[in-house]
């Protein structure tokens, strides 16, 4: 019971600190440089061009830079055309894939070294922009704040699959308002270039084949800028559908990126929820199980308050599964292989 009440008040505590909120109340309109890298993604692309046309923000407030990193499609063809006519639209071509930076930290790299703004967004090409995407983000920007962190769901996925995101970004935003944040997601993503360059961009983390978020977070959060949260905006992606597993495996593996003190929440969380179920078989405490779910549906209703998202019927049902999936493709990820496009 000790232990099932410990883990309870910490989700309360979760639960309360999503509603913690740094927006200012009076924002100038910022400049901002977009980046999108984009790998063999002729058919992602014009569904995200057509997005970012429709963007409501002064055009001279913003540029887009969208960088080709060596496809094998007719990706560098559609960025090119594109851009080639629109004053504040530049394109990147990287002919071949970088053997020092892995994953797409040198495409990242090249788009933040064309920038002309301090204010860096990025998100990826299979994404949709929401026409007040920029805007969204002139509430939480002033000189102390590295990163602001965003909220970027699947579209049209199946009502577990919306689960497993919503309370992904649940997690991101609670932790983020203790001042001990845990992820991030680059498809809705703000990075001051100051803070960047205060940590050697991805000088430090360039050997990592994914994860560059992730690890650009913990670099960030040991100096001192703030990170902070956005879940006014919404930036929809198109969901993974011929390699779900590797995708899953690749997303919860990533144990080695966390800071240490994650290492030790994660192996506690771990061990809770192997105890769990046979302590609730062995002891009969239905009163200890029922305070635990009390306390996950608290927090699962703040999250739906927090993201403007609405309540399913099954949610009752994944707040039982949904930590035995996480455990399982984290494990898969950690003692398996996974491939990175």
């Amino acid at each position: 019971m000790p232990i099932i009440l410990i883990f309870s008040f910490f989700l309360i505590l979760l639960s309360l600190s999503i509603f913690i909120s740094f927006k200012k109340k009076n924002s100038i309109k910022h400049s901002y440089s977009l980046i999108i890298p984009c790998r063999n993604e002729e058919h992602a692309l014009p569904t995200l061009l057509h997005s970012l046309e429709n963007i409501d923000y002064p055009e001279e407030l913003f540029e887009v830079i969208i960088i080709d990193d060596a496809s094998s499609d007719d990706t560098s063809k559609i960025i090119q055309k594109f851009c080639e006519n629109r004053s504040n639209y530049t394109a990147v071509h990287i002919a071949n894939k970088s053997e020092k930076y892995k994953g797409k930290k040198y495409a990242l790299k090249k788009g933040i070294e064309k920038a002309q703004f301090e204010n860096l967004l990025f998100t990826d090409a299979d994404c949709i922009i929401p026409t007040n995407w920029i805007d969204s983000f002139n509430r939480f920007i002033s000189e102390d704040v590295g990163m602001v962190v965003g909220y970027s769901p699947e579209k049209g996925v199946s009502s577990f699959r919306r689960f497993s995101q919503i309370i992904t970004a649940d997690f991101y935003c609670a932790t983020i308002n203790l001042g001990v944040p845990f992820s991030n997601n680059g498809r809705n993503l703000y990075i001051n270039k100051k803070a960047y360059e205060r940590v050697d961009g991805f000088e430090k983390i360039k050997n990592f084949t994914c994860g560059e978020d992730k690890l650009l977070l913990n670099l960030i959060k040991d100096t001192q800028f703030k990170i902070i949260y956005n879940s006014y905006c919404k930036v929809y992606t198109h969901p993974q559908v011929k390699d779900y597993v590797n995708q899953q495996k690749r997303r919860y593996g990533q144990f080695s990126l966390s800071s240490p003190l994650y290492k030790v929440v994660s192996l506690f969380i771990l061990l809770f929820f192997l105890y769990l179920p046979f302590y609730v078989i062995f002891y009969k405490d239905w009163l200890g199980l029922s305070i635990y779910y009390v306390s996950f549906l608290a927090f699962w209703i703040c999250g739906l308050v927090k993201h403007r998202e609405s309540f399913c019927v099954f949610d009752f049902v994944y707040i039982l599964i949904y930590p035995y999936y996480l455990i399982y493709y984290s494990l898969l990820g950690m003692f398996s292989k996974w491939t990175w496009k």
